[in-house]
């Protein structure tokens, strides 16, 4: 016997048909199964009935709301450490990384401290005549602006770089200012 629909409008929320309700009747006086069905589904509701809902307690959506605040700090800060972490350990591993390669690359070259000696020597040589070069082209060129330049001029530079070094003060504290977020 097929039982499908009989049990289905046993547990139905809707009211059945006229029809239906009297086919269900007619099946249950022959359908013990069904009728355990029946007697079950009558108690489960009962309980369902006698069931009390609780009501939150006073300030409840209050008391979510702050610690939702907090949770979502808690969470963010937590994601800041994180990245913060991620970052030195990527930086500090790059950093390893090229220091190997340097090594690797310098003590393939030299073979003795001597070799060393004389590199160091070297570069150092040619860093201050660089530094030289420099001055020499630098200094002269300086002269003649320092000379050529109005001091109204100089002025309006001194006051424009002031300017800016606020702007830009002021801006990177107002990025880097907590944001307050309203719920």
């Amino acid at each position: 016997m097929n039982h499908k629909p009989f049990e289905s409008w046993l547990v139905a929320d809707e009211p059945l048909m006229p029809d239906q309700e009297f086919d269900l009747q007619e099946h249950l006086k022959s359908c013990e199964s069904c009728r355990r069905l029946q007697s079950s589904w009558q108690e489960v509701e009962g309980l369902f009935g006698e069931l009390l809902i609780e009501q939150p307690q006073p300030g409840f959506t209050e008391r979510w709301q702050v610690r939702l605040a907090e949770e979502i700090s808690r969470e963010k800060e937590r994601q800041q450490l994180q990245s913060s972490w991620v970052f030195l350990a990527s930086t500090t591993g790059t950093a390893f990384v090229i220091l190997v390669i340097m090594s690797i690359r310098f003590f393939t070259t030299v073979q003795t401290p001597t070799q060393v000696f004389v590199s160091g020597m070297a570069l150092i040589a040619g860093l201050l005549n660089l530094t030289a070069a420099i001055q020499g082209a630098v200094v002269p060129l300086l002269e003649v602006f320092f000379v050529s330049v109005p001091t109204q001029w100089w002025l309006f530079l001194v006051v424009g770089a002031f300017v800016l070094t606020l702007v830009l003060t002021f801006s990177t504290l107002r990025f880097l200012s907590s944001r307050r977020v309203s719920l």
